[in-house]
């Protein structure tokens, strides 16, 4: 497990207690969660992202996918991701493309008896 990453500027250290959970300023323990350092208690709901998993208890994880949105919304997602407008794993851009073009083919059949 990574150890917490927080700044103690008066000791001139990080934190580096372990557990810890990923967030964008990276690996923080319960002490040092930004809810934590606002003075606010921790969101309920869980400690992921929104359509991501990163604790593997989510209710729509499976092992193999942590984007389990992306499943859902291949099809309206497959052109932005093959034109580069959002990120993705070659692999996936490489699927994305081939969708892309069975859609146009598929199309141009339907228009054209």
């Amino acid at each position: 497990m990574t150890p917490c990453t927080h700044w103690n500027g008066a000791a001139a250290t990080h934190c580096g207690a372990t557990p810890t959970r990923p967030y964008l300023p990276g690996p923080r323990c319960p002490a040092h969660t930004p809810s934590a350092l606002a003075g606010r208690p921790e969101p309920t709901g869980g400690h992921c992202a929104p359509k991501r998993c990163y604790c593997g208890e989510c209710p729509s994880y499976t092992p193999h996918n942590p984007y389990p949105s992306l499943a859902d919304s291949w099809v309206t997602d497959a052109r932005n991701i093959a034109t580069g407008k959002r990120r993705a794993s070659p692999a996936v851009q490489a699927a994305a493309k081939t969708t892309v073009a069975e859609q146009k083919e598929r199309n141009q059949r339907l228009r054209n008896p």
